[in-house]
């Protein structure tokens, strides 16, 4: 697996095939682990990388179990190369279905929403034109009533466009999610507030991004369903994780009901918080407003951790 022949590595430490930048540091967690050594795989919700003796390098599983009765440690090492690429592709094919999904669903809310608005603006604007030269009031009152209902059109398309356009995690968690919120709030009409903890120290990027992506997925979900007129973005640390909420007064829902675009979205938020050993939940009642909990362990927010064990 590794490369090297029969009886080659005898003598040599185990960090002969962990790449070079995780030597030292591979050291410090083999002594912390032969301390309390336990049955266990090895860098839990962390992607392994060994290293062949040619340099090259791939992703690995590793079980440790200690053998008590000699003092020594069993490492049971799998290349899983070919499964993260099985895994990779499902990944993209789950993109490309969601994709399609998502351009169905997106056909659908403008055919129903805002071309039946636009619609709606031209018939109004038609009896405007027709009461002109019989009633000046009755036409005044047509044209305002067009100019509301082409705001409401601007309000809507700005909304969709909230919703599809990329965006890109600047590095800077607090800051992102302060603009993220005062573009929902410019284009919902939705009140919104963000209240971060002084306590949140510098975020990792993995973290960063996942908590970013959910915030902006369930500020979407607000704009579509819940008829709120105020939302609350929070962030903060306690003990043993970092915990985002975010909370609104709409109409709320059960969770355990069948809802399809909830569902997705909840999808969404899981996939991104589980791969860093994060977690997800829902707190709603109908009538009750809803919140939603995303919970990252903070030895996976902190920036700059690093941890093979």
């Amino acid at each position: 697996m590794f490369g090297y022949e029969p009886g080659e590595l005898l003598g040599k430490t185990v960090e002969t095939l962990v790449p070079e930048e995780l030597r030292g540091v591979h050291v410090q967690h083999r002594r912390q682990y032969n301390k309390h050594p336990t049955t266990r795989p090895m860098g839990l919700h962390l992607e392994l990388t060994a290293r062949r003796k040619d340099g090259s390098r791939f992703p690995v599983e590793i079980s440790l179990s200690p053998m008590r009765e000699a003092a020594l440690v069993t490492a049971m090492v799998r290349d899983v190369t070919e499964r993260r690429r099985l895994e990779r592709e499902r990944e993209r094919l789950s993109a490309e279905l969601e994709t399609e999904r998502e351009r169905h669903r997106i056909g659908m809310d403008l055919h129903d929403g805002i071309m039946q608005a636009i619609y709606a603006v031209s018939l109004t604007l038609e009896l405007a034109s027709s009461d002109i030269g019989e009633d000046l009031d009755d036409a005044r009152y047509q044209l305002d009533r067009a100019i509301d209902q082409l705001h409401g059109v601007v309000r809507d398309i700005r909304s969709y466009i909230f919703d599809l356009r990329p965006r890109d995690y600047t590095g800077d968690l607090r800051s992102a999610l302060t603009n993220l919120a005062t573009e929902f709030r410019q284009n919902s009409q939705i009140d919104t507030f963000v209240d971060i903890s002084p306590d949140v120290d510098q975020i990792s990027t993995k973290a960063g991004i996942a908590l970013y992506h959910v915030t902006h997925e369930a500020l979407s979900n607000v704009r579509k369903h819940a008829q709120a007129t105020s939302v609350i973005v929070r962030l903060e640390p306690n003990r043993d994780d970092l915990c985002l909420q975010i909370s609104d007064n709409g109409r709320g829902f059960d969770p355990s009901a069948d809802r399809a675009q909830t569902h997705r979205g909840l999808r969404n938020m899981n996939a991104r918080l589980s791969a860093i050993g994060g977690s997800v939940e829902i707190k709603s009642s109908p009538g009750s407003g809803t919140t939603i909990i995303a919970t990252v362990p903070r030895q996976e927010a902190v920036a700059g951790a690093t941890s093979e064990e």
